[in-house]
């Protein structure tokens, strides 16, 4: 019994050490890249404190205190999928999605997004083989902005059907200038590295003193190649006073879909809300994110 208690304090301390740091994202690359595996770092912790209380691995004490720090650890992940979201249409929408640089046809893409009939589109990977789409789509969105970002796999894009103001390039975004329904508007698409040991947290050091310095609202979607709950979105929304708006959903499909992540998202005004429908791949490995958005200061006036 000695032995099989010891095994099972042993696994306990690792993983939860695990899960501890999968916190310290602002301060430590490799945060991040745990953050991304704390879900199933903490569902694994709730069957293994299940199976140490039956057959004897913990008291009822610790168990009861492993639980609801697990229960913790848990419950905005649970928030961040299946938090209530606006009914409707909402006030606009924007289609974000990475087109894969190796897309075979750019056709079922641009009839989804035709479809959809967003007022704003955010593309990445946007490579000189799919950058057409942009032309093709012309007649619906007329004013475009293309950034290339080629350390990746391809470039970045905003789409609108209203006038660009102004527009600019950086380390994996493009922004563009325009008139929203409050006033001005900065439409960003943004594509980040995968976390450590890639390099998505130097990236983000670089980005954000020039997104503090946009001048007006920012709406922000894009591959973000992380989940919702880490310290790299907050370190986002915190620069573009920003939130992640609508339900996390699973947006990318690899490895014969045994990789399952939600790292596309749309970040807003902080007063506004979102309502998430997902769209079909159309031949990337990304679903199609579409977001309804409600402007809730606009409703109060």
């Amino acid at each position: 019994m000695a032995i099989l208690k010891s095994v099972f304090w042993l696994v306990a301390v690792a993983g939860f050490s695990a899960i501890a740091l999968s916190f310290s994202g602002q301060v430590w690359a490799w945060g991040d890249s745990l953050a991304v595996g704390r879900s199933w770092l903490a569902l694994a912790g709730v069957v293994w404190v299940i199976s140490g209380l039956v057959l004897g691995g913990f008291g009822r004490r610790a168990g009861l205190v492993m639980s609801l720090v697990l229960l913790a650890v848990l419950a905005p992940i649970g928030w961040a999928k299946w938090r209530p979201e606006p009914a409707g249409a909402g006030d606009l929408a924007v289609y974000q999605k990475n087109m894969l640089y190796a897309l075979a046809s750019v056709e079922a893409l641009e009839a989804d997004i035709r479809a959809a009939g967003a007022d704003f589109v955010t593309l990445q990977e946007v490579d000189p083989d799919n950058l057409g789409l942009l032309e093709r789509l012309s007649d619906a969105y007329p004013h475009w902005h293309f950034c290339p970002f080629y350390q990746v796999v391809g470039g970045v894009a905003v789409a609108s059907k209203q006038p660009v103001l102004e527009s600019r390039c950086g380390l994996g975004y493009a922004a563009a200038k325009v008139e929203g329904p409050g006033g001005p508007l900065w439409l960003v698409s943004l594509h980040l590295y995968w976390p450590a040991p890639r390099g998505q947290w130097a990236q983000i050091a670089e980005i954000i003193p020039q997104l503090q310095r946009l001048d007006a609202q920012v709406l922000m979607a894009g591959d973000f190649n992380m989940v919702p709950w880490s310290a790299a979105m907050a370190r986002l929304e915190t620069a573009t006073k920003t939130h992640r708006v609508g339900r996390a959903r699973i947006s990318i499909m690899q490895f014969g879909d045994k990789l399952r992540l939600p790292i596309d998202h749309v970040l807003a005004p902080k007063t506004w809300r979102g309502r998430t429908e997902m769209r079909p791949r159309a031949g990337s490995d990304h679903k199609g994110v579409l977001m309804h958005l409600t402007l809730e200061d606009s409703k109060a006036r």
